[in-house]
């Protein structure tokens, strides 16, 4: 439970610290706080902590996560973790303007699908094999909330930007 509440309080607390002290020009609008969250949630929530979520399944400690999760050390786990790291860098890539209007979409795709396969996977194993394993369970709500919140900034975010600017944002990046 500490890592997933950790993971929550990092992104929310950051999100309202960068809205509060955000010099952008269009601060304090509804479409700039709303981009902040989505990239809180997306690099940092997303991004960083899934970085490190992907190696405790792979490093040195990887036999203690998959206790904490209730199941017993697989080569499995080494795939699981470096598609954690894969879904991760995705979603740090959504920092840099530049990818964001074509990185956004893909990375929130990736993050709701490797998501909510985690979290049917962590409830049929609560549910069906008694595992209340507490990284098991406590999974759960970042896995459900986390793409879900993510989508719905997602759609603000699109319907709250000017259209040229994805245009722009297209002219930047396809070459001739």
């Amino acid at each position: 439970m500490p890592f997933f509440a950790a993971i929550w309080f990092t992104v929310v607390v950051g999100w309202l610290i960068h809205v509060a002290v955000d010099k952008h020009p269009d601060r304090k609008t509804k479409h700039r706080v709303v981009e902040l969250a989505l990239l809180w949630i997306m690099v940092v929530g997303a991004g960083i902590w899934g970085i490190l979520g992907g190696l405790s399944h792979i490093g040195p400690t990887s036999g203690d996560t998959a206790e904490q999760i209730g199941y017993t050390q697989s080569m499995f786990q080494w795939e699981v973790g470096w598609g954690d790291i894969a879904v991760a860098v995705l979603a740090i890539g959504c920092a840099w303007r530049r990818l964001r209007g074509t990185w956004l979409t893909a990375a929130v795709t990736a993050l709701a699908i490797s998501f909510w396969g985690d979290a049917w996977g962590h409830f049929n194993q609560w549910v069906f094999h008694d595992n209340h394993a507490p990284a098991n369970v406590w999974a759960l709500p970042s896995d459900i909330l986390m793409p879900l919140l993510a989508i719905i900034l997602l759609v603000m975010y699109r319907r709250g930007a000017p259209a040229q600017s994805f245009e722009q944002a297209a002219a930047v990046t396809t070459r001739p």
